[in-house]
């Protein structure tokens, strides 16, 4: 086998324009500089051990084009440090037990297979740009975060292409605060996204008014791709986590059946959580939903902990945008008694009373239909004899039982007609309301 060691009496080795081939590269303890052109390329892997310094401005390159135990592999271990401007093409995993400092450098997890991030004593890496590249499908498109958190810095930039970066339970922070920070392939159903499981986010920082996508999926079960903007309205510090849960909510406590009485369904295929974790000021709530395969969807749910449902959080507007279409909500505070968002149906309410007694005592001293989820809403009343004696086109109105001149109206039964609009169904009613005056 053809084996790159270096040990610790080896001291420095520096490649400048010139390139250098290995099955596998093994330090102990050495100094390793890559200078801006030179080149290094492993068909075994990378292993950095006790406090060996690598310093890459060039481009080093780990393949899995072997036999040994963990072919493709780049590990940091035992006290060693890695930092430089260069590039890192790893095909397998990426390992750092010690110290990786990112400067202005590119790592591209380009493996066929599935790849993990991982560290096997709690160090979390922090890159500058990471790109995810490759060409494996189903399981294999994913890079995944394993028992470590991981972010790009300040300046970098999450580069997903059509690869999904798996967080499992934990976080993956952009530290970015470029709108632009994150990118990836918006090809339809090739999309490049974002997935967790429970406990797990994608984390943005922000500090500039625009749209933040965080664009959200996953491949557990059915593939979906489901992307949130936050919509920020001020320059000051904020940051908000997203996860699509890509299940029905009852698995976690949110059961789809308990809502409030204007909402007809509650989509039982997936949910978001969403979390502000920094700021105040509130901000434009986006969230994608697929009409080709989802409900034509009108409005969106957040549940609440105190009443234990579903509630509408209303004058959300639906609009459609290429193959997806999508629900805005403008203005949204983000309560803090819980994160859970899913998209709904609404349903409409009315209650007409047939009795007023406008006398003062505080019982039905109005006559006034209670209602919501119409349009296009008008009312009539008419006396015995034809007469229109109120009519409105608020749902609100209130008939006092005095006729447009003012006038009381006497006792007796009169006739309404009730005509609105919920969605594309025609509403007709009509009935009796008795006026008794005591």
């Amino acid at each position: 086998m053809n084996r790159f060691c270096l040990i610790s009496y080896i001291g420095i080795l520096s490649l400048f324009s010139s390139t250098l081939l290995s099955q596998v590269i093994y330090s102990d303890g050495a100094t390793i500089s890559i200078k801006t052109d030179g080149i290094v390329y492993s068909n075994g892997g990378v292993t950095l051990n006790n406090t060996s310094d690598l310093i890459n401005d060039g481009l080093l390159i780990a393949t899995k084009s072997s036999v040994v135990a963990h072919p493709g592999d780049f590990e940091i271990l035992s006290n060693s440090t890695v930092s430089g401007e260069g590039t890192y093409r790893i095909e397998q995993n990426w390992i750092n037990d010690a110290q990786f400092i990112a400067q202005n450098s590119t790592v591209e997890l380009f493996g066929n297979t599935e790849q993990f991030i991982t560290s096997t004593n709690g160090t979390t890496t922090q890159f500058n740009n990471l790109t995810l590249s490759g060409n494996g499908i189903n399981s294999d498109r994913k890079k995944t975060l394993q028992n470590v958190n991981s972010s790009v810095s300040s300046s970098g930039i999450l580069n997903l292409t059509d690869r999904e970066l798996n967080t499992d339970i934990n976080t993956f922070t952009v530290e970015n605060i470029n709108l632009s920070a994150i990118q990836f392939s918006n090809d339809y159903l090739n999309e490049g996204f974002v997935s967790s499981r429970v406990g797990g986010f994608l984390v943005r920082k922000m500090a500039v008014t625009g749209d933040y996508i965080f664009p959200v999926g996953s491949s557990d079960g059915t593939r979906r791709y489901r992307a949130v903007i936050i919509d920020s309205k001020t320059s000051s510090a904020q940051s908000y986590a997203v996860r699509m849960n890509n299940f029905i909510s009852d698995n976690e406590g949110y059961p789809v059946v308990q809502h409030e009485a204007e909402i007809d369904e509650v989509n039982s295929a997936y949910y978001h959580s969403i979390r502000r974790l920094e700021g105040s000021t509130d901000a434009n709530l986006i969230i994608y939903y697929d009409p080709s395969t989802d409900k034509d969807w009108e409005s969106i749910a957040h549940w609440s902990s105190s009443q234990q449902e579903w509630r509408n959080i209303k004058n959300a507007i639906q609009q459609d945008e290429s193959n997806y279409s999508y629900i805005e909500k403008s203005g949204w505070h983000f309560p803090t008694d819980n994160d859970e968002y899913a998209f709904i149906t609404t349903a409409y309410e009315l209650i007409i009373p047939n009795v007023l007694t406008p006398n003062g005592d505080g019982l039905n001293d109005g006559f006034y239909v209670t209602t919501y989820g119409l349009s296009e809403y008008k009312i009539q009343i008419i006396n015995r004899w034809g007469n229109l004696v109120y009519e409105s086109e608020d749902p609100n109105g209130v008939w006092d039982g005095k006729t447009p001149s003012s006038q009381d109206c006497t006792e007796g039964v009169y006739f309404y007609t009730l005509n609105a609009k919920f969605k594309d169904k025609e509403i007709k009613e009509h009935g009796f309301i008795t006026l008794i005056r005591k």
